[in-house]
C-alpha cells in the first residue's frame, strides 16, 4: 500500500476534495482519520483564525465561555 502525506496544512473542504478525486479516479482511499469535531465547529474555528489573522480578535474570555457552551453541547 502506498500512502499520501500532504506536506502543509490544508482545510477541512481541502481535504474532503482531495478524497473525492482520489475516488473519482478508482482509487480505494482508506481513510485513518482521529474522530474530528462537527462541521460546523472546525469552521467555525477557521473562520476564528481568519478574523485574527484581519485583527478582528476576540478577547480570550469569550473564546473559553464559547468553548464551554461548544463542548456541553454535544
Amino acid at each position: 500500500m502506498r500512502h499520501i502525506q500532504f506536506n502543509q496544512d490544508i482545510t477541512f473542504e481541502q481535504y474532503q476534495m482531495a478524497v473525492r478525486v482520489l475516488e473519482a479516479i478508482g482509487l480505494d482511499v482508506q481513510k485513518n482519520e482521529i474522530q474530528s469535531l462537527p462541521l460546523e465547529v472546525i469552521q467555525g474555528i477557521e473562520e476564528g483564525w481568519q478574523e485574527l489573522r484581519e485583527g478582528k480578535g476576540i478577547p480570550s474570555s469569550e473564546v473559553h465561555q464559547k468553548a464551554r457552551l461548544l463542548c456541553t453541547n454535544k
